[in-house]
């Protein structure tokens, strides 16, 4: 480290303090001190280490920020809190950071990035093409002891994770009223790469979990020819692949995040610019089949007690809770993948568990398509609520509204909860209590045909998919059924109130107006491409989980426009038989893998949603 300033930051305020009354000396001494009964005190940070490395050249006289995230929108605000202070790397990479800086809180988020410096080559040369970053997490969890070591690996792993959250530049911030959004982007960067040692995966990924290792090298690989290089003739190629419309990159970590942007573009020549020499190991051999990254959960014994997992929930904080087909519990992992506890929360009401909603409150509805031997014999399934904490409130189950082998449901925000009931080809509407509003039958009995999916719109009304129907429920139970689909077994309503449905039977998706007349009909799917599942994000694109497939569908929403590849996305990711996708406030992308009894989350793909989902999606 090279602090060129040889005034600290204590001192700097107290030779200056005259200089910044008033608005100047808000400021200016943010970053080194605080103003109180009229004198200046210091509140310093912990000495942090680190090392910055291109491929595996020492980068010498790099210039380091440390960045507190912003609060004012996605992509800006961010504050260096190093600034005036000047730190710049030694000719072996080395910096430290002697506590010129101070944490605006505990729980702001704080990443550190490297801009130009030599790596590697004859003296006096400078890349002022090379960016790169770490994402460090919490300001209050920086210690003594923190390490950073920030080369291409923690460069993707951040433009990845942060995907939603990063701007040009560097520039990290999310809206006020999602900082667990942007919190939990950099837990995943954590699970991805270690800072400590720039390597992967991340030292936080839990038991059991895997990460695309090979495909995070393989970016970093194509990142490392420019950053060892002198900024010049060595970047075009990294800049012309990473270029889609009139985004053109300027330095590497705004190449990297225009690459997993658009993870579907220029998929070759970003692979190809991998050199024989590639600085990092085990890499990919051969292309992949787009530039998304993933991360799954699960798969041991006491990884959270998935056993066949069907429908997700994601709650306010962005904890996944997991309904399981059998083993009568619901799993819960956190944001960061880790269980809850490693078996699951048990309900003695649990059998065959199917759906899953998250009410305003915190509570878990999970759905029961049989009835606990003993209990509700006269009763074919029923519905189980979990606390926030995953303690069963409900008993055997609540049974009235004419549940009747119950399927999907959905959360209003009154408090309601709306349930597709496919043995009785009913809805069922219960109060938070559990009590029945849809009378002894339920509502539309015999009208929705075999119904397997809900999903709900502005007005409260709930879309339900049923055999070659999509039929719309109100709260009083009037009902209209529109003729649009073959076999629907997903559906959602998106911020104007069109209505998406994944139609299983056909191999297509279908919009529907607000009205129910089909707008469109996207059938130009691979042939094994079973849509199962249907979520919408923040800008109203449309995602679907391929259960026969084991890939994802995108299309813009506003121009129903596929911009998936022809296989659709995460073919590289450990996907399953995916039955069930959810959003996230972070824009990760879940999914639940049936047949392997794991969960995997795509990480930064989708634009971020309020959670838990209550209606139309709406930006956090």
């Amino acid at each position: 480290m090279n602090d060129v300033n040889p005034i600290r930051a204590s001192e700097f305020c107290r030779h200056h303090a005259a200089e910044f009354i008033g608005i100047s000396l808000a400021l200016t001494c943010f970053t080194g001190c605080s103003i109180s009964g009229g004198e200046v005190a210091t509140q310093p940070g912990f000495v942090l280490q680190g090392r910055v490395h291109g491929g595996q050249q020492p980068v010498s006289g790099a210039a380091i920020m440390l960045y507190a995230a912003g609060s004012a929108g996605n992509g800006s605000g961010a504050v260096n809190l190093l600034s005036p202070h000047i730190v710049t790397t030694d000719n072996t990479g080395s910096f430290a950071i002697t506590g010129d800086y101070v944490c605006p809180s505990a729980t702001t988020q704080v990443y550190l990035v490297a801009r130009g410096g030599n790596p590697g080559l004859s003296a006096g040369t400078n890349n002022p093409a090379l960016t790169m970053m770490a994402a460090l997490g919490n300001c209050g969890g920086l210690t003594s002891s923190t390490y950073i070591f920030v080369n291409e690996i923690t460069t993707a792993a951040s433009a990845w994770a942060l995907s939603q959250f990063l701007g040009p530049g560097a520039i990290v911030g999310s809206s006020a009223t999602n900082a667990t959004g942007l919190a939990n982007s950099f837990t995943a960067a954590a699970n991805i790469a270690n800072i400590a040692t720039g390597s992967a995966p991340g030292s936080t990924l839990p038991q059991g979990a895997v990460t695309e290792t090979a495909k995070l090298y393989t970016l970093a690989n194509a990142l490392a020819a420019c950053v060892n290089s002198d900024g010049t003739a060595a970047c075009g190629p990294l800049f012309a692949a990473a270029t889609v419309g009139s985004a053109v990159p300027a330095n590497t970590l705004d190449a990297a995040l225009n690459i997993v942007r658009n993870p579907a573009a220029n998929i070759s020549a970003v692979f190809n610019l991998s050199t024989p020499a590639q600085p990092f190991q085990p890499a990919l051999t051969a292309a992949p089949h787009d530039w998304t990254m993933s991360l799954t959960y699960g798969g041991c014994s006491t990884c959270g007690g998935l056993d066949l997992p069907e429908y997700l929930a994601i709650d306010a904080t962005g904890n996944v809770w997991v309904a399981n087909y059998y083993n009568s519990v619901v799993s819960r992992f956190s944001p960061g993948g880790v269980p809850a506890t490693p078996t699951g929360f048990p309900g003695v009401g649990l059998r065959e568990s199917f759906g899953i909603a998250i009410d305003a409150t915190g509570n878990a509805w999970v759905t029961n398509q049989q009835s606990v031997p003993g209990a509700n014999n006269s009763q074919i399934g029923s519905v189980s609520k979990f606390s926030p904490s995953g303690v069963e409130l409900s008993g055997f189950g609540y049974t009235g509204g004419g549940l009747y082998y119950p399927e999907a449901a959905v959360a209003d925000t009154n408090g309601d909860i709306w349930f597709a009931d496919y043995g009785s080809s009913a809805a069922t509407l219960l109060a938070g209590n559990g009590s029945a509003v849809s009378g002894g039958s339920g509502y539309g009995y015999s009208e929705l045909s075999f119904t397997t999916s809900v999903a709900l719109d502005a007005s409260h009304n709930a879309w339900f998919g049923a055999e070659g129907a999509a039929v719309r429920v109100s709260p009083s139970g009037a009902v209209s059924s529109f003729s649009c689909c073959n076999e629907p077994t997903g559906i959602a309503v998106d911020q104007t109130g069109n209505i998406w449905i994944a139609d299983y039977g056909a191999v297509s998706i279908v919009e529907l107006t607000p009205t129910g007349a089909v707008a469109n009909r996207i059938s130009t799917l691979a042939p094994l491409l079973i849509p199962q599942s249907v979520a919408i994000d923040g800008t109203g694109n449309v995602w679907v989980a391929n259960y026969h497939g084991d890939s994802i569908t995108a299309v813009i929403g506003s121009t129903a426009t596929l911009t998936s590849p022809p296989g659709g996305f995460g073919l590289d990711a450990p996907l399953d038989a995916p039955n069930s996708i959810a959003i996230d406030a972070s824009g990760n992308l879940w999914l639940s893998n049936s047949q392997s009894n794991t969960v995997t989350q795509v990480v930064g793909i989708a634009s971020p949603i309020a959670t838990p989902l209550l209606g139309p999606p709406t930006k956090p």
